[in-house]
């Protein structure tokens, strides 16, 4: 919406939440008893819940009614079940959904790094501080912002700060993510973070395709070496089939991962700097029950911290050192704005 609408808009809606807009509110129920939530519209095409107490996880976006990210069978949990033990614990707070981010001073796989690591670290499990919800215009255009700190900290070990700030345009359906990671200890730290973007049913469905900016992919393992003549294209569920995981690098400053679901007619396009989270991993789930497609920028990849330090893909903070890591998410049925992306990819 632009300010120069809303004056007309208000002559004939009172209160404009009814066309875009946001309320908060606490889950009252199960194990997402006492999770702080927020719902935003754009008043277009996009709608998206984001949890405050899950470090501003997006568990449901839809675009034109339809479902966009992976919904796990666990549902919303509260981050004080989490308990970290290995994968396992991690997996049953997985709640998935559009965004979960994996951090900030670890994450992967579980590994020992001097302590034993759990998988994907602590972060999704952390309830932000000092959230707040405001509209703001930029120029002519009304937006959305969701922003709020969250800090990963232990006695005598790391003290990480992120401040986050989610926009929610509303003349384009796009999502923004704008974190600043600041390293408030008085030591060198590692942060590893992977933005985990899943989706799910009926986005995610057989026959959609994923098109990156990589000129180089690789398979996690010997399982998915086995898909890689399909790795871009998903299939239909299978029951207990394994997950398969390829590696997208060298991907330029302008990155971009897209799915195309031409049955839908829709794309969800993720844009990042390549040089920032220079590894994008697929996580190509098409396992019934848990069917998933995670594409993930990382600043050091998904295996262990260990690995990532060995590899010299782990990155670093010194004392009151910041880094910044933006990233847009646009879902488009614009068939000249597909066309474009499908041209510039380099797995057509």
């Amino acid at each position: 919406m632009k300010k120069s609408q809303e004056f007309a808009l208000r002559q004939c809606v009172g209160d404009l939440n009814a066309i875009c807009g946001w309320k908060e509110y606490v889950f009252a129920d199960g194990p997402a008893s006492g999770v702080r939530a927020f719902d935003l519209k754009n008043g277009r095409n996009l709608e998206m819940t984001v949890l405050a107490d899950r470090a501003f996880d997006l568990p449901y976006v839809s675009y034109k009614g339809r479902n966009m990210g992976f919904a796990s069978k666990q549902g919303i949990r509260h981050p004080g079940l989490y308990v970290e033990d290995g994968v396992r614990g991690f997996l049953k707070q997985f709640s998935a959904g559009l965004l979960t981010t994996c951090g900030m001073t670890y994450a992967g796989a579980p590994g020992n790094d001097g302590r034993e690591l759990g998988l994907h670290g602590p972060f999704s499990n952390l309830p932000a501080q000092q959230v707040c919800v405001r509209d703001d215009y930029e120029g002519d255009e009304l937006v959305f912002r969701v922003e709020g700190k969250v800090r990963e900290a232990c006695v005598f070990e790391e003290n990480m700060l992120m401040r986050r700030q989610l926009t929610l345009e509303t003349e384009r359906d796009v999502i923004r993510i704008h974190d600043v990671i600041e390293n408030q200890s008085f030591s060198t730290d590692p942060v590893m973070m992977i933005y985990h973007i899943n989706f799910g049913y009926p986005m995610l469905d057989a026959g959609a395709r994923v098109y990156t900016s990589a000129t180089r992919i690789a398979p996690r393992d010997p399982i998915a070496a086995d898909g890689m003549e399909k790795y871009a294209l998903m299939e239909k569920p299978e029951m207990n089939r394994d997950e398969q995981c390829y590696f997208h690098t060298e991907l330029g400053s302008e990155a971009f991962a897209m799915l195309h679901n031409e049955k839908l007619g829709m794309a969800a396009i993720i844009r990042f700097d390549g040089t920032v989270l220079p590894l994008l991993c697929e996580w190509k789930c098409m396992r019934a029950g848990d069917y998933a497609l995670g594409l993930e920028p990382t600043t050091s990849g998904v295996m262990n911290r260990s690995d990532a330090r060995k590899s010299g893909l782990l990155t670093y903070l010194e004392p009151g050192e910041t880094r910044e890591y933006n990233l847009e998410i646009e879902f488009t049925d614009d068939p000249a704005m597909i066309d474009d992306y499908r041209a510039r990819a380099k797995n057509p």
